[in-house]
């Protein structure tokens, strides 16, 4: 089964998404940047989805760090607000973009995490 690692300091967006995605995969979550570093370095991740604004940092931090290790893994990054900058930003890395408020947003990450090559 795949596993996607979700990345939120919003604990109850955070258990509500992360119930909703175990149907369908093995979820690992961490509260920040920190932990998901933690979590990228000693576990096997298929997809990361994650949170732009979190206390310790934010989630294209997160993505510039993979990247910068040469990681590929698909990534989503969410954000609350849609700025076009963070956007291209984001779309510079390989990455893809998607509001919290997305009414699509369980399926884009379903879509994200099974683009893995195998």
């Amino acid at each position: 089964m795949l596993q996607l690692l979700l990345v939120d300091d919003d604990g109850s967006f955070l258990d509500a998404l992360s119930s909703i995605l175990k149907q369908d995969f093995q979820v690992c979550v961490a509260t920040g940047v920190t932990e998901a570093k933690q979590i990228l370095l000693s576990e096997a991740v298929d997809a990361v989805c994650s949170d732009f604004h979190m206390q310790d940092g934010t989630g294209l931090e997160l993505l510039e760090w993979l990247r910068n290790r040469k990681n590929t893994i698909p990534f989503l990054l969410l954000s609350g607000t849609e700025d076009t900058f963070l956007v291209n930003t984001v779309n510079h890395y390989g990455a893809t973009f998607c509001g919290k408020t997305d009414c699509n947003l369980i399926e884009r990450i379903k879509t994200l995490i099974n683009s893995k090559p195998m």
